[in-house]
């Protein structure tokens, strides 16, 4: 349980770890962002800010903006976050890197199944002589 001198106990909407993270991810937070993101009212998000604070895992950057410190980035460290969140990362650049890319009316598109990825010899020679007479082959 959580207090809020507004409200009274309430319960707790999100653990320490994962606010960490959501700062984490957004690099610079306020108030309002806790607020939308774990449903805190005003003052449980500015008593969790404050809390983290003393614990030294996050600073004020400007007036309301927060972000992690040294000590913020070490417990996510820990805790394993970061070296997922890496992990992540590269599981969705190399599933791009095999998606199949095509241009339809002047847009770049992803192939959404296997009948877009298809091209006859003649599609695949024009698009190789285009290429090659623009010096990219």
């Amino acid at each position: 349980m959580h207090y809020d001198r507004h409200r009274g106990w309430q319960p707790v909407k999100a653990k320490k770890i994962d606010v960490l993270e959501f700062i984490y991810d957004r690099q610079v937070i306020s108030s309002h962002d806790l607020m939308e993101q774990f449903e805190y009212t005003y003052s449980s998000a500015r008593c969790r800010l404050c809390q983290l604070r003393k614990e030294g895992f996050i600073q004020q950057v400007t007036t309301g903006r927060w972000c992690l410190t040294n000590r913020g980035y070490d417990k996510l460290d820990y805790r394993g976050v970061i070296k997922r969140k890496e992990d992540e990362k590269e599981r969705i650049k190399r599933q791009a890197e095999g998606r199949v890319w095509f241009v339809d009316d002047g847009r770049i598109r992803t192939a959404k199944n296997v009948s877009e990825m298809l091209l006859t010899f003649d599609e695949a020679m024009r698009a190789v002589r285009k290429l090659k007479e623009e010096g990219l082959l």
